[in-house]
């Protein structure tokens, strides 16, 4: 009797549970769905925007002081409309976002649906379209959990409910911005831990969103991998060591490029309004003049990686690369227009990678690796000292490039860079973005 009352118990359980809960899966798709076609769009629209510059970049020739100023002033001239949409319509519209989404989470930041889609997606196209070095899934993500908030409030449903929904959008966002699923769903559930609510719906809510949200973007842009790099072998054991070392290096970039990230917006944060546009428009008119002199350090950082893996670069000026492409993150990001760090970072680690494996026939000589495996592994290490997220770093530089069986030596990197990065005292970039957001807002 005992067994049968118990057993009664847990099935009107599980029947209160379906009708309070399972709605939300429905949403949960909803979401999905709207943050697969605003991503697409959104990455549409970043295309038609560079082409036009570029159009703009080639209408005078290559010859001459004409088509420099005609590039630098492109590029100002969109960063500065950005900077205008972001400073009167949106603030928080600035940046990345995604630490605005975790604050929105915890309930300490509003998020105002209607404002931030049009400013994030209106700004984040001017501004990636003038080439800063920056990257599309920041405005994916907080675009994501915009939609879901949109949902929230249009339709009643509970804060709890509307909670998850901004998650699962989020992760939908990030999905839709590189075809990448489950790099969605391990953001949400590993960078987002402390702002998430953990039960067996929500995470459900999460996995339908970005799934839904893959299949529309594959749909209206293609499937293709976000960074078509091909396909290497696995190394042999013998050469793992090697990756533990890369790793290990990388926490240490890792470390210094959120340092750099913070101290740069410090030095921002003491210019005058007047001085902080101008500071801006410089950065703007610096990644005109970059892009027709030196397109590799520009922009989200694709093209910089083909020119390194086909050898048109030498080795020791890979490094002048990413020191180049380093300062140039550091520098658009404190403009504050809508942009992530995503690919800024992806690029810096594989050209690093491409680096180091130079370095790998003198000290390990049995070792045999293909330089594109460091690359691949540099991607997802740089990442998870960054953000400290290693499960989204291994995750993500394998969807990035489509090298899954790369799995082992990608996640021997990302665990000695995040163990490197949080014995140097560093911290999650989007955990001091918001405590930092927060001060200046209380």
């Amino acid at each position: 009797m005992a067994i049968q009352k118990r057993t009664s118990f847990n099935l009107g359980r599980l029947l209160e549970a379906t009708s309070t809960d399972a709605p939300v899966l429905g949403w949960a798709l909803l979401v999905g769905l709207l943050a697969g076609v605003v991503g697409a769009s959104f990455r549409f629209g970043i295309s038609h925007s560079e082409q036009l510059v570029g159009s703009l970049r080639t209408l005078a020739g290559n010859d001459g002081v004409l088509p420099l100023l005609i590039s630098i002033g492109s590029s100002a001239l969109l960063v500065g409309a950005a900077l205008l949409l972001v400073r009167r319509f949106a603030p928080e519209a600035a940046g990345s976002g995604i630490q605005e989404i975790e604050g929105a989470l915890d309930g300490v930041r509003p998020l105002l649906w209607r404002r931030v889609l049009a400013v994030k997606f209106a700004a984040g196209v001017l501004s990636l379209g003038a080439g800063m070095v920056m990257g599309r899934e920041g405005p994916t993500v907080q675009m994501g959990g915009a939609l879901g908030q949109m949902l929230r409030e249009r339709f009643g449903l509970s804060e709890d409910h509307g909670r998850v929904l901004i998650a699962a959008g989020a992760g939908a966002g990030l999905t839709a911005a590189f075809n990448a699923p489950l790099a969605g769903m391990l953001f949400v559930i590993e960078e987002m831990r402390p702002h998430f609510d953990y039960n067996v719906i929500s995470v459900q809510c999460v996995v339908i969103a970005c799934v839904a949200a893959d299949v529309v973007a594959r749909a209206l842009l293609g499937d293709a991998v976000a960074f078509g790099v091909g396909d290497f072998p696995m190394p042999p054991l013998s050469a793992l060591s090697a990756f533990a070392l890369f790793g290990a290096a990388l926490g240490i970039l890792g470390w210094l490029f959120n340092r750099s990230i913070l101290w740069m917006q410090d030095l921002w944060a003491r210019l005058a309004p007047g001085g902080k546009l101008a500071a801006s428009l410089a950065v703007g008119g610096l990644v005109g003049a970059l892009a027709h002199l030196q397109p590799d350090l520009t922009g989200g950082g694709y093209g910089a990686i083909l020119d390194a893996m086909s050898g048109r670069i030498p080795e020791m000026a890979l490094l002048l690369l990413f020191a180049g492409r380093f300062l140039m993150t550091v520098l658009c990001f404190s403009t504050g227009v809508p942009g992530g760090i995503f690919a800024p970072m992806v690029a810096l680690g594989t050209i690093f990678g491409l680096w180091f494996a130079g370095l790998v026939p003198g000290s390990f000589a049995a070792a045999q690796v293909e330089p594109g495996v460091f690359m691949i592994a540099g991607a997802g290490a740089l990442f998870a000292a960054t953000v400290r997220a290693p499960l989204t770093g291994i995750v993500l530089a394998a969807e990035l490039t489509g090298n899954f069986q790369l799995i082992l030596p990608v996640a021997i990197a990302c665990v000695s860079s995040t163990l490197v990065a949080h014995a140097l005292g560093g911290r999650p970039i989007y955990t001091v973005l918001l405590e930092r957001q927060l001060e200046a807002t209380s």
